[in-house]
């Protein structure tokens, strides 16, 4: 007997034969609604496709064997565009680093949050390398305009959630955790602190990021003539992030955790390699293929056409109660 997950595919062709088939039906004797079916036929076809989740190439993950439960905090606030990891922003480094830790627990189960004036729960806990791979190269800073202040244990309640929910389900799996920013305070008040964390963290690291003479920051913005300008302070002149590495040791400690500083010139894969390995087998040399996910570019058309079956179908409902209103008043 299959499998729902292998029935899905054959699922999917059926009702996709049988939706097309009262198109073309309605096609071939509808003849004053051709511009309706051909519309209705159109939104068969995506909705077929983008349940097949068609993917580019996106790179190769290695197969592995590794049981962790692995939790990866990355701070997305204005600050990481300061151009100090080398002369690129801060989020680059922060990106490449992602990636290895995606390679190097492949097989573990992954998930993403970002911070900044809020904390977001990117990726649940998931064993798809490629999809965390796929997410974070797509992650942008804070839209500055839309930037509240960022406090450092934003994510506190969330990660602490994710951590209690996921170790009630598979209390055997060990929880690793790891912190990527550049410890920059910039709300009102203390950071609250990540101390009753600590239980339910085996091992992990926290990344800092940045220099101490700092970077400019390109505005993150809606508008493109706004994103080659340089945030500026109160003074007029260009604002400089700096890392608070203080702050970042500070976390580390209340976690349980070590403290890494970042740099270009320093391979992360030398920190990780060790730490994979007390959960599974990570074999580098045997890699799959990733996929980089594209069905929601097919989402776009989707919801134009579905606003278009919307807006058909009011218009049709107003006739429709126009002449009833008509006839009524004979």
């Amino acid at each position: 007997m299959l499998s729902f997950e292998a029935a899905q595919p054959v699922l999917v062709v059926v009702i996709g034969v049988l939706a097309l088939a009262l198109c073309g039906w309605q096609l071939a004797i509808a003849r004053g609604r051709r511009l309706a079916w051909i519309r209705r036929t159109l939104l068969v076809l995506l909705a077929v496709a983008m349940a097949f989740r068609p993917a580019l190439p996106g790179g190769e993950v290695p197969t592995a064997s590794i049981q962790a439960r692995v939790f990866v905090m990355i701070d997305t606030s204005q600050s990481v565009a300061a151009e100090d990891w080398g002369t690129d922003p801060r989020l680059n480094g922060m990106q490449a680093d992602v990636i290895e830790i995606a390679r190097s627990f492949a097989g573990a189960d992954i998930s993403v949050i970002s911070f900044d004036s809020q904390a977001t729960l990117r990726v649940p806990l998931t064993d798809d390398g490629s999809a965390v791979i796929e997410m974070v190269r797509a992650l942008k800073p804070e839209i500055a305009q839309q930037s509240r202040g960022t406090s450092v244990a934003v994510a506190h309640d969330l990660l602490l959630a994710e951590l209690e929910r996921t170790e009630a389900a598979d209390p055997s799996s060990p929880a690793v955790v790891f912190y990527l920013g550049d410890g920059e305070q910039t709300a009102d008040g203390e950071p609250q602190s990540f101390a009753d964390v600590a239980d339910h963290v085996d091992r992990g690291l926290v990344l800092g990021y940045g220099t101490e003479q700092g970077g400019r920051m390109r505005v993150s913005s809606f508008d493109p003539a706004q994103q080659e300008q340089y945030l500026q302070d109160p003074s007029g002149g260009d604002a400089i992030s700096r890392i608070d590495e203080d702050r970042l040791r500070s976390i580390a400690d209340q976690l349980g955790i070590t403290y890494l500083h970042r740099t270009p010139a320093l391979p992360i894969e030398d920190a990780l390699g060790p730490m994979a390995a007390l959960d599974g087998e990570a074999d580098l040399n045997s890699t799959e293929e990733a996929r980089l996910e594209v069905a929601w570019i097919l989402g776009i058309p989707i919801a134009l056409l579905l606003a278009a079956e919307a807006f058909s179908l009011a218009r049709s409902l107003r006739t429709t109660r126009g002449l009833m209103a008509r006839g009524g008043a004979r």
